[in-house]
């Protein structure tokens, strides 16, 4: 029986809540989150847990992240692993929320929208440079355009669809917000 498994992610920008709830039904089964990239999640076989988990979008120089994983220790959350800019947690099941409002949830997204954002729109620009010369060259610039056109797009419409999910959740949370207020 393998020990290791790989679990692919929904896509955090659309999904976060339901890839932390599977981690966690994964984790009561004895399948533990070791490692995480932008697009799935590395699992090690061990023994069942109960736990939940949250992610954080954050920035950390190298000496700041001891301090950053503490504050989070004592309130009950321990880092698992991070990737990046995203770290994820987990905690008993009745530990308090590392987002319980709005307001929290908000500034957590305005983090993500960061580089998604920018990745985005050098997508964006990428792409509309590619389909300029691809529409106004000839020969074989045209042709080296079209291809790229086609890799680039690719890469755009997910990258732009995320950005939008993104915003998307922080418009949710603000209508929240707006409604307890």
């Amino acid at each position: 029986m393998r020990n290791k498994r790989y679990m692919a992610s929904y896509g955090l920008a659309f999904f976060e809540e339901r890839d932390m709830k599977e981690l966690s039904e994964k984790a009561a089964k004895g399948w533990h989150l070791k490692r995480f990239r932008c697009a799935g999640y590395g699992l090690e076989k061990g023994e069942p847990e109960d736990v939940i988990f949250s992610i954080d979008y954050r920035k950390l120089p190298k000496d700041e992240e001891e301090e950053y994983f503490e504050l989070f220790a004592y309130g009950g959350w321990t880092h698992v692993c991070s990737s990046t800019d995203m770290h994820i947690f987990k905690a008993a099941p009745e530990t308090t929320p590392i987002y319980s409002d709005a307001e929290s949830s908000i500034d957590k997204l305005a983090r993500l929208a960061k580089p998604v954002n920018l990745a985005a729109s050098i997508a964006l620009a990428i792409t509309m440079v590619l389909w300029a010369f691809m529409t106004f060259a000839s020969g074989t610039i045209q042709h080296i355009a079209e291809q790229g056109f086609e890799y680039s797009f690719i890469f755009t419409i997910p990258a732009v669809m995320t950005s939008g999910g993104v915003y998307y959740h922080m418009w949710k949370n603000l209508r929240l917000k707006s409604k307890h207020i």
